[in-house]
């Protein structure tokens, strides 16, 4: 069963499972309190740092819409074209869960901030903690696709479920 979709020709509002609104309304009105929250800090900040205020907000924006919605979309685009639609929805869930495990832990890869009179300062080895996050992600997605696979009934020519 599971919801519509557009593999079974549903698409629009009806595709919409119905608990998506309640949880955009909720995402909408938490990014919203946040961004109050963060304009009223900078806004209410009694120190002459509003040039580091003005700056970092340049950095962010200019970094998310021009760095990385493109290169979200780029990927997304590649992925649509290159990967075949029953296992796109998985592909696509790593590649991106890779990616931001990517930017969250490339400065641990790189040893930024790491200096030698203090050898306690990132201890680990990040590389290997990232590949094997990796590895787990494209390994979850993999067996999800198996499982979605194998949970799906076969269809005929005619659109029926054929018996196995």
């Amino acid at each position: 069963m599971g919801d519509p979709g557009p593999e079974r020709g549903v698409t629009g509002p009806a595709a919409t499972p119905w608990w998506m609104r309640p949880v955009r309304a909720g995402l909408v009105a938490a990014g919203g309190a946040l961004m109050l929250y963060a304009v009223l800090g900078a806004v209410t900040d009694r120190s002459d740092r509003i040039g580091g205020h003005l700056i970092f907000l340049v950095a962010v924006l200019v970094g998310h819409d021009w760095l990385l919605m493109p290169l979200a979309i780029a990927i997304g685009a590649l992925l649509a074209r290159t990967v075949p639609s029953r296992a796109r929805a998985e592909t696509t869930a790593a590649a991106y869960v890779s990616g931001v495990l990517l930017v969250v832990a490339l400065p641990l890869v790189l040893g930024l901030g790491r200096t030698p009179d203090e050898p306690s300062a990132l201890p680990l080895n990040y590389g290997r903690g990232l590949l094997i996050s990796v590895a787990v992600v494209w390994f979850a997605a993999g067996a999800t696709f198996l499982y979605r696979r194998w949970r799906r009934p076969a269809r005929s020519p005619t659109g029926e479920p054929s018996r196995r």
